[in-house]
């Protein structure tokens, strides 16, 4: 572990280059603190591919004089592949935020940004590598706070303000139901690290009390209907490379953590059709609220809702599996959520950071404001493309394999004692999802960068520098090597997905040998229509051919209006899905208009909040601002405390 903590240690010792200078050296301190962290991730992410590939490294145990024992680190199959996802998208967003936040070089924020966002980076390493209680809480909750911070970078709007509250509240009623599980758990276990918690004897009532808090507390961190009402938010409030982040990696911690729980505590059948079945909700919801949006990045965070869903679905699918002696389902099921995992994490890093693109070029992220921005910025278009192509599954691309292997385990299911109704459940719900996914990305593609500028400012748009594109690219590749070499993962999948695979390693393998098939496909297709689009225009000189005008059914003169918008595209599907789709429709004279709704945190929290509130008036009286009543409290509470341990604590 020696190598991969000084890895964090650069990428921590880059935020702190970057928060200590400023002045006329604030430039070099950025991009200081850039090598630092590509070097350091670099690093680390080293010590990860090692273990993947089957190698070991020794653990770290620091004996701390804290309560719950020692605190341990490691790194096993299922930590790698979460480092790599952390610092492969991490890393490139680093780099691209020096860019991003040139625009904001006279707020006063940027160092401390830098600096957030290398603790950010430090803590979910920490985070993913934790085997004991203690360390993984105090990281989890670091990187709460770091995440925080960013989201409010530009506190000096009402709405990032609220985005930041209403992420707070919501990460800290996570870590609160952590805290609970923790502690239901570590009742009889010697020591709170998570080998002594995996050994501990549990009833079956105490096993589901610490699936179902787990599920909860993780879920809230992983954006699971109903407890997604925080993200579209924060991601939409943050700068684009800390959306990139908490789209791509933090909301995939709590993916980490129900799949690190899982591993300690067998999982019954009701918690993986639990699992499963919230998934499909999540996939399904997210994606039809994402077709009401007009705001992009609050476009792509739905988005993330809908992916959570997907990879939900892999988790719920393995447990399953497990339930119902299916080794092939299971490993089917896990090695489809971890790869999705990876796949999210790149293409919604990739369309995050395309969108801060867009939003930098054109001053909006209106949606039905933009127009044909393919002319003005070419390379964003490009990369924008891919990312949507791979988001959709579209060969061949790495979103197709992932959804692939969730497919293949939906399909084997069937055959499996006592799911045949989970291969029909899921592969409805999983077309459903990838069908309104594919109208959602047609809307976005057509809207921001094909036809006509909708609004004047477009005309001024610019290609966007080769500091966020490069990093762009990054991403872009990525997806496009997993979806061409898809069989190259197939030995780290069996070590992550942490199912013996020596009862039908051959299925598996065909499996994901089909996907690289037809993956080669999907290339060879799109290379033939580019080679014959190349010789068209060689042989055929746009000279000799005649041009005149098409006709548009007597509009002679089209202007930007005469257009279809992303509202008017995705109205019918959204009328379809009205009653859950949360869109209020806006009446005005020549014009449609729809409002979405966050509708867990309008109608149902936010009034409650406010109930809360009014009834709680009264215990304002408490609060009268004296020092010795404050004591007394304390005081007060301390020996009602004792009393309680004297009479009813155990000998």
């Amino acid at each position: 572990m020696t190598a991969f903590f000084t890895g964090l240690g650069l990428i921590l010792a880059g935020g702190i280059v970057a928060l200590v200078t400023g002045g006329g050296r604030l430039r070099a301190a950025a991009w200081a603190y850039g090598v630092l962290t590509a070097t350091g991730g670099g690093l680390s992410a080293w010590t990860a591919g090692r273990v993947l590939l089957g190698g070991t490294v020794s653990p770290a145990e620091f004996q701390a004089a804290v309560p719950g024992g020692p605190w341990r680190y490691g790194l096993d199959p299922l930590s790698a592949w979460f480092v790599l996802v952390v610092l492969g998208v991490g890393v490139p967003a680093a780099i691209y935020g020096i860019g991003y936040l040139e625009m904001h070089r006279t707020h006063g924020s940027v160092r401390l940004a830098r600096g957030w966002f290398a603790l950010l980076l430090v803590s979910m390493g920490l985070v993913v590598t934790a085997r004991a209680v203690m360390p993984f809480l105090i990281a989890w909750e670091v990187m709460a706070l770091s995440a925080y911070l960013l989201v409010v970078f530009e506190d000096r709007q009402a709405e990032v303000r609220r985005a930041g509250l209403v992420y707070l509240v919501a990460t800290h009623v996570g870590t609160l139901l952590l805290f609970v599980m923790f502690a239901v758990w570590g009742g009889a276990a010697p020591d709170l690290t998570f080998d002594s918690l995996a050994r501990a004897t549990r009833p079956d009532g105490t096993r589901a009390a610490i699936l179902l808090l787990a599920l909860a507390g993780f879920g809230l961190k992983a954006g699971l209907v109903p407890l997604h009402f925080w993200l579209p938010e924060a991601h939409a409030a943050a700068p684009s490379h800390v959306s990139a982040i908490m789209s791509g990696v933090v909301i995939k911690t709590g993916i980490y953590g129900l799949l690190r729980v899982v591993s300690l505590v067998p999982a019954p059948a009701w918690w993986g059709w639990s699992v499963f079945l919230l998934g499909i909700i999540s996939g399904v919801l997210g994606v039809v609220w994402a077709l009401a949006q007009h705001d992009l990045k609050r476009l792509l965070a739905y988005h993330s809702v809908e992916n959570i869903g997907i990879i939900l679905i892999g988790v719920g699918l393995g447990a399953l599996g497990l339930a119902y002696d299916a080794p092939l389902v299971s490993v089917l099921g896990f090695a489809g959520a971890a790869l999705h995992t990876a796949n999210h994490a790149l293409f919604k890093g990739l369309l995050f950071l395309g969108a801060g693109a867009v939003a930098n070029a054109t001053g909006t992220r209106e949606i039905d404001l933009l127009g044909g921005l393919r002319r003005s910025m070419p390379l964003t278009w490009l990369l924008f493309l891919v990312g949507s192509a791979a988001i959709v599954g579209l060969p061949p691309l790495n979103g197709f394999v992932s959804e692939w292997l969730v497919f293949q385990g939906l399909f084997q299911s069937g055959l499996a004692r006592g799911a045949v109704r989970l291969g029909a459940f899921g592969v409805a719900g999983l077309a459903l999802i990838g069908g309104l996914a594919l109208a959602c990305f047609a809307k976005v593609g057509g809207a921001v960068f094909l036809g006509h500028p909708r609004s004047p400012r477009l005309t001024t748009a610019r290609e966007a520098p080769a500091v966020l594109l490069a990093p762009m690219a990054w991403l872009a590749l990525g997806c496009v090597l997993i979806g061409l070499f898809p069989q190259g993962l197939l030995p780290v999948l069996a070590r992550v997905a942490a199912v013996p695979l020596n009862e039908s390693p051959a299925d598996f393998a065909v499996t994901v040998r089909a996907a690289a098939a037809i993956s080669a496909i999907g290339a060879a297709t799109l290379v033939l229509v580019v080679l014959a689009s190349l010789v068209r225009r060689a042989v055929v000189r746009p000279s000799a051919q005649p041009r005149t005008e098409t006709w548009g059914c007597g509009y002679a003169r089209p202007d930007e209006h005469m257009q279809y918008t992303a509202s008017s595209f995705a109205a019918p599907l959204v009328g379809a899905f009205g009653p859950i789709s949360g869109s209020v429709v806006v009446h005005a004279p020549a014009s449609l208009h729809t409002e979405p709704r966050n509708l867990v945190l309008d109608r149902a929290l936010l009034p409650l909040w406010r109930a809360v509130r009014e009834n709680a008036a009264g215990l304002r009286r408490l609060h009268q601002g004296g020092l010795q009543r404050y004591v007394l409290y304390v005081v007060g509470t301390v020996v009602g405390l004792l009393v309680y341990l004297m009479i009813w604590g155990q000998p």
